[in-house]
């Protein structure tokens, strides 16, 4: 059998945290390595290639066409990768809890306090499922499922993990140097839709109160997938609605900043509901616990020194 090519993973690893977060700076100490050290591992890697991955912009990178091609396809890779080892844990008796959730929670919420989970609960192994890649999934198959909407599922044990709490947010050059918006300011601004059922009108949530209707979006600024969306709000594309604490660590590091400072409190939010196959399993129990706390205990920004108000 043919050799298979060596793969340059330290260079891939250091590439995807820094697509991740838009920053060699965040990306090392995600990785816990030093700064300079990413940016090598990067420049490594398209000397190799031969072909750009990154704009070094400020206040972030911006992704070429190569570096986001590139980006989806680690993504992918990275899942499959995560998948074969959970399977190959089942088949050793280590079966790992199956958790549910949507991309946007994943990678904005449940992702950033993995380790702080991991840390106190070494034997508990996690198979993160996210169902907007997987549209067929089958929720029976998992033993946690996190869901939004004004309650928990029906007849699963339930808890509530965040309220919603709307914020709008842009790039600080889309403000270009004014101060955050009123309302009425803020309507007449292009403002970035997500198309969603369960969101469609967020917009209007938002401004409901203030005597404002925001404008119906033309069809280009309407966005059915959230992280969509988001990278639409972080190219500068214009206003998008987003939620906190999804957004904190942008708008600490200044990638973003709030557009306006009215914050929209609704009656819903993100439950975590314990699954018929996950109600046997104490591990379900701990996790859900845990999940519905960790944004009370101070979250990785917290821990480092403050760089921005």
């Amino acid at each position: 059998m043919m050799a298979r090519p060596s793969l340059p993973l330290h260079q891939i690893q250091a590439f995807d945290a820094a697509a991740r977060h838009l920053s060699f700076t965040r990306a090392a100490r995600e990785l816990n390595v030093l700064g300079p050290a990413v940016g090598r591992q990067v420049a490594q890697l398209e000397a190799d290639l031969g072909v750009s991955l990154f704009l070094r912009t400020k206040p972030r990178l911006t992704l070429t066409d190569e570096g986001a091609q590139l980006a989806r396809a680690v993504a992918a890779g990275f899942e499959a990768l995560h998948q074969g080892l959970a399977e190959l844990r089942d088949r050793s008796g280590q079966a790992a809890l199956v958790v549910n959730a949507a991309i946007g929670f994943t990678s904005y919420y449940l992702l950033p306090r993995m380790g702080a989970f991991q840390s106190r609960h070494p034997e508990i192994a996690l198979q993160i499922v996210t169902r907007d890649q997987n549209p067929d999934y089958d929720p029976a198959t998992c033993d946690l499922l996190v869901t939004f909407g004004t309650a928990g599922l029906e007849g699963m044990v339930s808890r509530r993990v965040i309220p919603e709490r709307l914020v709008a947010v842009c790039t600080p050059a889309v403000l270009g140097g004014r101060g955050p918006l009123g309302r009425a300011e803020l309507a007449a601004e292009r403002l970035l839709h997500l198309s969603a059922e369960s969101h469609f009108d967020d917009w209007q949530r938002y401004f409901e109160g203030s005597g404002v209707t925001p404008p119906s979006p033309p069809r280009h600024d309407r966005f059915h997938s959230f992280m969509v969306h988001n990278r639409a709000v972080q190219n500068g594309m214009g206003i998008g609605l987003s939620w906190r604490p999804f957004m904190d660590d942008q708008l600490e590091s200044g990638a973003l900043v709030l557009a306006a400072t009215h914050e929209c409190r609704t009656t819903r939010g993100y439950y975590c509901n314990v699954t018929p196959r996950g109600a046997g399993k104490p591990g379900a129990e701990t996790f859900m616990t845990w999940l519905c706390e960790a944004d009370r205990a101070p979250s990785p920004a917290a821990d480092r020194s403050p760089r921005h108000p």
